[in-house]
């Protein structure tokens, strides 16, 4: 038999392939550039052929590369499939989530594990909103954006982003009545996005995309560093309502302006089409039913 990959070599090869970079492929997978680099050079050498094309403005696959993606991936989901059928313990739950889900989803999770105690829900958190479960060791994740479009893969709605700016109450202490995009430029905005995508979808729906953007405005890595930033009064942020609930139920945080606008986007509960047990099909419901 052919001397095989070793499925070292062949996860660094998924990743790369996925990011395209030997970086954020070390990120991904706790590891050192030079071990990634590594690992794709010897399956190359192992395979005798090259899979990525090293160019100054990143990577790119061979053609060679394009053909050994997709079988690459099936044969890695079917060996981590494998092992799941032999060893998972149908009462775990691996979930992945965005960090800034949690304030929605852990009073969720605690109310479901008291409904059903013999079902374990191992909650990792994390910045990034997807997850390739070739690589990684969930059985289901909750991922922010579009339902994946894979016949592999299940998804389940759990709630669409819809979005409105907010602010902690004393900020806007003695303003009364809704105010205008033009009264809140007075304050800073906060951006969960570096391209400040949420105020200008916001101000495309209110009719105020050509008066611009605040003179003072501050960016964040993440949605949830956003809002809290303006729960602590550093200004005014857009968020998701949905997400947003608790605070403002607890006038912790206020609308200033009522006009919401959907972004097209939502939260999904992703897993795996082979993952349909029993204690799967039960948190699905749940997720869905509150």
């Amino acid at each position: 038999m052919k001397d095989l990959p070793t499925i070292k070599e062949l996860t660094a090869f998924l990743v790369t392939s996925k990011t395209l970079s030997f970086t954020h492929a070390a990120n991904e997978l706790n590891l050192t550039q030079g071990a990634i680099s590594r690992q794709i050079i010897a399956l190359e050498n192992r395979l005798q052929t090259s899979l990525f094309k090293r160019q100054a403005r990143g990577l790119t696959l061979t053609d060679k590369g394009r053909e050994f993606l997709p079988l690459i991936e099936k044969a890695v989901n079917q060996i981590q499939q494998a092992v799941t059928n032999v060893s998972a313990d149908e009462s775990l739950i691996k979930l992945k989530a965005p960090s800034c889900i949690t304030t929605w989803l852990l009073p969720k999770l605690m109310a479901f594990q008291q409904a059903h105690p013999d079902i374990d829900v191992e909650l990792t958190s994390a910045i990034n909103h997807s997850v390739n479960f070739s690589t990684e060791p969930f059985n289901a994740a909750i991922c922010y954006g579009h339902a994946p479009q894979s016949a592999e893969l299940t998804s389940n709605l759990l709630f669409e982003e819809v979005l409105a700016p907010m602010c902690s109450p004393t900020l806007v202490s003695g303003i009364k009545g809704e105010m205008s995009a033009d009264s809140m430029r007075q304050y800073t905005w906060l951006h969960a996005t570096p391209d400040r995508s949420d105020w200008k979808l916001w101000l495309n729906k209110t009719a105020n995309a050509h008066s611009g953007l605040a003179s003072q405005n501050q960016h964040f890595a993440t949605l949830d560093l956003a809002v809290s930033a303006s729960l602590q009064g550093f200004g005014i942020a857009i968020g998701d309502v949905t997400l947003a609930k608790p605070d403002i139920e607890s006038h912790r945080l206020v609308i200033p302006n009522s006009t919401t606008v959907a972004s097209g986007k939502g939260y999904y509960l992703v897993y795996p089409v082979s993952q349909q047990s029993m204690a799967m099909k039960r948190l699905i419901q749940w997720l869905t039913d509150e």
